[in-house]
């Protein structure tokens, strides 16, 4: 753990972790650059729901997966852009990496709390937030919310229910959600 910078070594384990300025600038501008759309061809898809397929109707979004084992494995192009994020956490094992693009609305959307994952078992979850705009990470456990900064990370235990708001002051929330186990996160 202490290969990770900006990531302090506690007695404890906590259960949710933010760190602001995450990546270099050059590192987070690169990556803001591209799924912001600077290059016209980043390939967003259309999702016609945020957490699954029991999500009311007018609950949608755009992904971009950039790795998944489940159901088979499937890795993106543009898999480059994340590796500097994978290598700061010293990810020893990644099930899922995808990115999030959400729309602005009149007011916040709230979407159902969830796990990514049903498992029993410790793994992690980070997000990093790609744009600045007021749309929220929302926890169940402690109504804790955190707002969406360009090249912050928020870090927990996967096994936390929380959910996303849309953006009331932005065109859009970009989003990078990252499913993983690392050896060096075992004391966050």
């Amino acid at each position: 753990m202490n290969n990770l910078r900006g990531i302090k070594k506690k007695e404890k384990m906590i259960d949710i972790k933010v760190i602001d300025n995450f990546l270099t600038k050059e590192q987070h501008q690169k990556i803001y650059r591209e799924l912001n759309g600077d290059s016209f061809f980043f390939p967003w898809y259309y999702s016609d729901w945020v957490n699954d397929k029991k999500d009311p109707k007018v609950n949608f979004q755009f992904c971009h997966t950039f790795y998944n084992i489940i159901p088979k494995l499937e890795a993106s192009h543009y898999y480059y852009l994340i590796e500097p994020i994978i290598l700061k956490l010293r990810m020893t094992a990644i099930t899922k990496i995808k990115a999030n693009l959400l729309l602005k609305t009149k007011k916040p959307v709230a979407f159902g709390y969830h796990t990514d994952y049903p498992w029993k078992h410790k793994w992690w979850t980070a997000l990093y937030y790609v744009n600045s705009n007021n749309g929220k990470t929302l926890f169940e456990k402690n109504k804790k919310g955190v707002v969406s900064k360009e090249n912050r990370l928020l870090i927990f235990d996967g096994r936390l229910k929380h959910t996303g708001t849309t953006p009331t002051d932005s065109k859009k929330r970009v989003l990078i959600n990252f499913n993983f186990f690392s050896e060096d996160m075992g004391k966050l």
